[in-house]
């Protein structure tokens, strides 16, 4: 039981250090997980964090247990691999997150861990005594640097290619929404819409446009905090001393509210600022301006103009919401008014 709690800590451990790993290599080209990520992006980074990330933590803590003499929690601990794969399954699902991930890509690099460290646990960790590496010897060493250099050509052929434009705010680009991505859009559209029409509409008077905007945040700030999480935050209100953002809407709040609640509220804040800036006497950017209400962050306000593409791309009456296409147009440089 004692190497259980152990090895999951472990688990644990190498999985928020895999993540912190991934943040700051994401200017380098690592695949940081979107809604919005066009393609894919130096494929060799990815798959060295990912896959070899795991394989080296697990020789490094074995290396450290067995400098430290703590050699009873070396047995077994393969399964802090099996343990940390678990994990980030589980927040899959927990996230909601089982329709749009690419399985082809995380079923080869799990498979891919688990195969490597197989061979490493039997034929290396289990095989030697120490795994500190004798300085007298620098023919791995040499061979090392001969991997780094071949992984390196590997990832400088993807410099030359485009960054991601839709992280590059001066770039007016829109990328290719994935298939998969596209229904998730869809299925969330379509669910919020069951779910909170009554709400939106009894404040909007059934603006179909403002109302697309609405279910746009929806679908974006469900993504980001899906239920799971705002459960806890629920949770956490009840002790904090400052209010919170809370709910699907994720409005402020200094007292648990429910998601039906925080649209509403996050509904009526908007709409009046929509309806301030429709009656100016030069209207520009009027969807963008009400979204910047809700978050200011310029990404955040292009991520949530893509959604509203995606969803008008898919309605039969088009025309409805020639407003905001027009300024998607704009901020994307679109040549093609639909589609």
């Amino acid at each position: 039981m004692e190497n259980l709690i152990l090895h999951i800590s472990l688990a644990l451990i190498l999985f928020f250090i895999q993540n912190w790993i991934g943040e700051k290599s994401y200017s380098k080209g690592y695949i940081r997980f979107s809604l919005l990520d066009d393609r894919d992006e130096a494929l060799s980074i990815n798959f060295a964090i990912k896959v070899f990330g795991p394989i080296v933590f697990l020789i490094l803590t074995v290396a450290s247990l067995q400098y430290y003499k703590i050699n009873s929690v070396i047995n077994n601990i393969i399964n802090v691999v099996y343990y940390y794969l678990a994990i980030r399954m589980i927040l899959i699902i927990a996230y909601e997150r089982v329709m749009i991930v690419n399985w082809i890509r995380i079923i080869s690099h799990y498979v891919a861990i688990i195969i490597v460290s197989i061979i490493i646990y039997k034929n290396f960790i289990t095989s030697v005594e120490t795994l500190l590496p004798d300085f007298s010897e620098i023919k791995n060493e040499i061979w090392l640097l001969v991997i780094v250099f071949i992984y390196q050509i590997g990832n400088g052929i993807q410099d030359k290619q485009i960054a991601n434009p839709l992280y590059e705010p001066e770039q007016a680009f829109l990328p290719e929404l994935k298939n998969r991505k596209k229904k998730y859009i869809l299925k969330k559209h379509k669910e919020f819409e069951e779910k909170y029409a009554r709400t939106i509409n009894e404040i909007s008077d059934n603006d179909y446009s403002f109302n697309l905007i609405m279910y746009s945040i929806l679908i974006f700030e469900n993504f980001n905090r899906p239920r799971i999480i705002r459960w806890f935050e629920r949770i956490w209100i009840r002790f904090s001393k400052e209010d919170l953002t809370l709910g699907i809407m994720q409005t402020k709040s200094s007292t648990p509210i429910s998601d039906t609640e925080s649209v509403k509220k996050g509904t009526q804040n908007l709409f009046e600022k929509y309806l301030e800036y429709k009656s100016e006497e030069y209207t520009c950017s009027l969807f963008r301006r009400v979204i910047k209400r809700h978050n200011p962050d310029k990404k955040y306000v292009r991520q949530v103009l893509f959604i509203s593409k995606a969803i008008i791309d898919n309605q039969l009456k088009k025309e409805d919401y020639s407003g905001i296409f027009s300024e998607i147009k704009s901020e994307f440089n679109l040549y093609d008014y639909y589609d």
